[in-house]
């Protein structure tokens, strides 16, 4: 599908109510048969994070740039995620959104057009709260990655993340005693791509999917 047709359609869509929790749930990870994430109090003292869900002009339409999170971070180690962290006093979710994908990244800020952002969603294992900004990149970045905070670099292609990558569920250990299980999308071969940023990838597609069906 044309790249500059959904940047289009997104840019307006993102001004307006988003299905939030009603596009997130499918991926939620589900503790004794109950979805973890879903909608609560948010603790007044969550960390604000700020992450970057970036698309830049694939062969197949839209690419969706993901990270493989290293094991020197202090939190979710190994797992699939947007570059993002922790704002800083006086930081703007915006400007957190786009330093973090410099220093994990190397992009250039400048280079990003911010779109709007998705619904934010509270992250209980690192008792976050968790805002997305959807960016634009008019072309293939060159990545310099951190290796103290990135492993690996990749996309995937949206319109493969919402018609081909079946969604799967697998049994994941998160504490003692506590067997989540975990809806995710197998997208690499070292990992899955679960937990809260599949949530915000659900809503994401969901919007996807909506504008598709929009230009049937």
């Amino acid at each position: 599908m044309n790249h500059d047709a959904f940047i289009g359609y997104l840019r307006n869509r993102l001004t307006k109510p988003l299905p939030g929790w009603d596009y997130q749930k499918r991926m939620s990870p589900i503790i004794a048969g109950s979805r973890t994430n879903e909608p609560r109090n948010i603790p007044q003292d969550a960390h604000q994070t700020g992450v970057a869900a970036l698309l830049f002009p694939g062969e197949f339409g839209s690419e969706l740039i993901f990270t493989i999170r290293s094991q020197f971070v202090s939190h979710h180690k190994g797992q699939i995620s947007f570059p993002g962290g922790r704002a800083e006093t006086h930081e703007s979710i915006i400007e957190t959104a786009l330093r973090e994908t410099h220093e994990e990244l190397g992009i250039d800020q400048s280079s990003i057009n911010v779109i709007g952002k998705l619904s934010s969603l509270y992250v209980p294992p690192s008792h976050s709260l968790m805002h997305v900004i959807v960016g634009e990149l008019n072309q293939t970045p060159v990545f310099q990655p951190s290796l103290q905070e990135v492993e690996e670099v990749f996309s995937v292609s949206l319109h493969a993340l919402a018609f081909q990558h079946e969604i799967i569920h697998l049994p994941k250990m998160r504490a003692q005693d506590f067997e989540v299980l975990a809806p995710c999308w197998p997208i690499h071969p070292k990992n899955h791509l679960w937990g809260a940023t599949a949530m915000c990838v659900s809503e994401l597609i969901g919007l996807y999917k909506d504008f598709m069906h929009e230009n049937e």
